[in-house]
């Protein structure tokens, strides 16, 4: 059973769509342009087609193109391609900033820091304590932690009831 020119048509739309959210642009382009070429460029489907297409050729480079395809959908029947098409447009065509290479900010390279880390840890682990001496102080130190989490719960709670005293008496006076 061969497919219906519809069918056809989604599928070259969805495929240019799938190819645009993968990074692959000019594959997208395409799909994208077969689909147009297949498609009534006046209808709804053909609108949304031509849409995707300029944010295609944008993205693969083609920026004359995408303008002037966007000029021609600004006249476009449907309404929704027309006002999305207007606002691609004033993005296609706003001026580049110039951005001061000055204000840059400088971000180290990390891709070594992994290397480095290793190095130190296995000259302090050369002269370090025994391996039980470790653990002992981990667990002392786990200790602490779970005395500093007690004090603090008793902290809450004691603040707590000093609240609801407070509120409490701050209603029983009220009622006077």
């Amino acid at each position: 059973m061969a497919e219906e020119p519809l069918d056809i048509i989604q599928s070259q739309y969805q495929a240019g769509q799938l190819a645009f959210e993968q990074g692959r642009y000019r594959e997208s382009v395409q799909y994208l342009e077969q689909a147009r070429q297949a498609v009534e460029s006046n209808s709804r489907l053909g609108g949304e087609i031509q849409i995707w297409l300029v944010t295609a050729y944008e993205a693969s480079g083609q920026r004359q193109d995408a303008i002037a395809l966007c000029k021609q959908l600004v006249r476009h029947p449907t309404v929704g391609t027309r006002q999305q098409a207007r606002r691609l447009l004033e993005v296609l065509e706003a001026p580049k900033l110039y951005i001061d290479p000055e204000g840059f900010v400088k971000i180290p390279d990390l891709n070594h820091l992994e290397e480095k880390e290793k190095a130190r840890v296995s000259q302090y682990s050369v002269t370090s304590k025994p391996v039980a001496a470790q653990s002992s102080s981990n667990a002392q130190f786990l200790n602490n932690v779970e005395g500093a989490k007690t004090q603090d719960n008793q902290f809450l709670w004691i603040a707590l009831i000093l609240i609801l005293l407070v509120s409490g008496g701050l209603f029983w006076f009220s009622s006077f």
